[in-house]
């Protein structure tokens, strides 16, 4: 059975704490995180802001030291719910070092939202403390008046108890351009372009499965970490007993080169031994002309061998919208592939 904790549902009155990672939000995207933070409080939570939250200082002024410090105290506050960055940042990373978790293992289990350079965090609390965390839009997308269901899904996950279920599957369409807050501060999700997972690496006919602990989040980052002390995926996978895991990976801004590399390296290391399958999310960057080849490429050279099933332009990370995945709950995923198509999937949820 695997000792995952799971933090206590979030109800009217419970505490967010928002609080920049590795750098504040510059001046211009203030008036956005003020109609986030009304819409938390309009649905009846207190916001408790972080002290650089709206500072936006050169390294040097505000080094990683301060951002652990100010993460350690609202991960050990047991007044605290749940802690939602507005965004990822860059080098969240910096931090990891510098947080006593021991210390976080004795306090109050509260959600970590978000994705990005957010998963670097969540995967090191999921993997080392054995706390849930939820992969999903950032604090940033989610507008008061915003009705995507994805994004909504964030607010009945934060209430859900241990021991509950819930089910989502692809989306229709999914966002092609990048929103711009700084410009207009009210803007809302707008799918647009169909949306189509496939199955790397079946193209007959088909219904695959499978099923084990989610862990997972931004290539860029929890990638370079996933064997290390922090993450250490083997280790991790001790807590999901004869379970084993379901890993996801989104790319932000690694070339198809670099995504190969990065996937390579990871088979490498072992840590593909460790999994029952993998769900890859849409890559923003497909192809580059110094590349030797395109994204599809790039995943056929690293993934193409391998005998557990891989979804890949999934809904995860950085092109809109995102899957809520929490990290350490037991999952299962069904899918009718064919001619390398899902034609329809099933991703079925229970934290337990």
């Amino acid at each position: 059975m695997a000792n995952i904790l799971y933090p206590a549902p979030l109800k009217v009155g419970s505490k967010i704490a928002i609080c920049s990672l590795s750098s504040g939000l510059k001046e211009k995207y203030h008036a956005r995180l003020d109609r986030v933070i009304d819409g938390l409080k309009h649905r009846g939570y207190e916001v408790v802001e972080g002290e650089f939250l709206r500072q936006n200082k050169p390294r040097d002024e505000l080094d990683a030291k301060a951002h652990a410090k100010q993460l350690m105290g609202f991960l050990l506050d047991d007044e605290v719910a749940a802690i939602m960055p507005p965004m990822g940042g860059e080098l969240a990373m910096e931090i990891l070092p510098l947080l006593d978790f021991n210390a976080i293992k004795e306090a109050k289990p509260k959600w970590l939202v978000g994705f990005s350079d957010v998963s670097t965090i969540a995967c090191a609390l999921t993997a080392k403390c054995q706390w849930a965390t939820l992969h999903s839009a950032n604090l940033m997308q989610l507008h008061p008046d915003e009705t995507n269901p994805y994004s909504l899904q964030i607010f009945e996950t934060i209430t859900y108890e241990s021991g509950s279920k819930f089910e989502q599957g692809p989306s229709a369409y999914y966002q092609k351009n990048k929103p711009n807050y700084a410009q207009n501060p009210d803007e809302l999700l707008a799918p647009s372009e169909p949306t189509q997972w496939q199955c790397l690496n079946y193209t007959d006919e088909r219904t695959i499965e499978m099923s084990g602990r989610l862990f997972g989040g931004c290539l860029d980052t929890v990638g370079l970490l996933l064997d290390s002390p922090f993450l250490a995926l083997h280790d991790f996978k001790k807590h999901s007993a004869n379970e084993g895991l379901i890993l996801y990976l989104e790319n932000s801004e690694l070339t198809p080169t670099t995504v190969a590399r990065f996937l390579l390296s990871l088979k490498l290391a072992g840590v593909f031994d460790d999994i029952n399958g993998l769900i890859l999310g849409r890559s923003e960057i497909t192809q580059s002309h110094h590349d030797a080849f395109d994204y599809r490429h790039a995943l056929d050279v690293a993934l193409g061998g391998c005998l557990f099933p891989v979804i890949i332009d999934a809904d995860i990370g950085h092109v809109q919208p995102n899957l809520n995945l929490v990290n350490g709950a037991k999952c299962s995923l069904t899918a009718d592939i064919n001619q390398g198509k899902v034609l329809n999937a099933s991703l079925n949820t229970e934290l337990i």
